[in-house]
């Protein structure tokens, strides 16, 4: 390459790193979106090449090495910030958002049968049924037990006079009586709460099913949905720690990464976007858009003013003098044959 076309390689990179090079960039940027834009979708896009890039963005290794290490020190530093956040919900939801919310909470079949069915099933739901009917128990046959309830043995031990001659050992009878009542009543209550705990948790699914859609239970959907946001965030997040937030990242990043690696996922993603490109192939990118309902803002201006500084150093690399030195040398090699 003669000198003159390394001077003019030198030229174009700093005209190109120059603020003119930043407002063309801009410009043509703007005009170009425009015409892809107004551009068939069959002319910009083949079905099997957008379904290989998205093969490759969300496996392994990009997903791995490139998405996960940037999701998990962004997920982890914003739950450190939140954690320290004094303001309440509420603040961070707006009226509109709060409206739908409460359209939503006013919704039918919000709760799935089978969901609130399993969840009461559960042993651990049962375990805590028994427990709380056996206390409710105790707590009844000490009230109507004749040998503890106050109505009972102990006040006829409290009386004076005649009718108190003889009671005590009466009363040395029936302990030794409630003692023995005691003591066999105990497995039977225990073996009816074994099936008395399943079934009433039955009657509690039922009941919520039958009654989820009434008006008092939406209501409560309400009352809990304005509790929340009436709460510090610190509250809310601080009883996720650092371990449990890592945790179920790992979790996140493990089920997308299987989810993607599955062979069933690629042939539903790659016939989604062949339908999607035979619907709409004939149409421009901007009418295919409108279909549903997304639009476009033509203005890179934003986008190259943060990317500015990228560009600027890669001009400055070794394989952009290259890439202009090839292309002017090239021009030249080619003119003067």
């Amino acid at each position: 390459m003669s000198d003159r076309d390394q001077r003019h390689v030198a030229w174009i990179k700093q005209r190109l790193a120059s603020e003119w090079g930043k407002a063309a960039l801009a410009t043509n940027a703007e005009a170009s979106l425009r015409r892809v834009l107004r551009t068939p979708v069959k002319e910009l896009f083949d079905a099997g090449s957008v379904a290989s890039l998205i093969e490759h963005v969300s496996g392994d290794p990009m997903l791995s090495d490139s998405i996960r290490p940037l999701f998990r020190a962004s997920m982890l530093l914003s739950m450190a910030r939140l954690r320290e956040d004094p303001d309440k919900l509420g603040v961070y939801v707006s009226d509109e958002a709060k409206s739908l919310i409460e359209k939503l909470l006013d919704r039918p079949g919000l709760l799935p049968e089978k969901f609130v069915k399993k969840l009461l099933a559960h042993g651990a739901f049962e375990q805590i049924a028994r427990d709380v009917l056996d206390d409710a128990l105790r707590e009844f046959s000490e009230k109507v037990d004749p040998f503890k309830a106050e109505w009972g043995l102990p006040s006829l031990l409290k009386l004076k006079g005649p009718f108190s001659i003889g009671i005590s050992v009466v009363a040395k009878s029936f302990e030794s009586v409630r003692q023995e009542f005691d003591k066999r009543m105990e497995p039977e209550r225990k073996r009816f709460l074994a099936g008395f705990a399943r079934k009433s948790l039955e009657m509690v699914a039922d009941f919520v099913i039958k009654r989820n859609d009434q008006p008092e239970f939406v209501a409560l959907r309400r009352e809990l949905f304005a509790w929340l946001l009436d709460q510090p965030v610190s509250e809310l997040v601080g009883t996720a720690s650092e371990t449990s937030t890592d945790l179920a990242e790992q979790a996140g990043h493990a089920i997308a990464r299987h989810v993607a690696s599955m062979e069933g996922t690629k042939r539903r993603r790659r016939a989604q976007i062949e339908m999607i490109w035979h619907a709409h192939g004939s149409q421009t990118l901007e009418q295919a858009l409108g279909v549903y309902g997304a639009k476009i803002d033509p203005d890179p201006k934003p986008l190259i003013e943060a990317a500015w500084p990228l560009v600027k150093v890669a001009l400055a690399t070794p394989e952009a003098d290259a890439f202009f030195m090839d292309l002017i040398g090239g021009f030249s090699d080619a003119d003067q044959s």
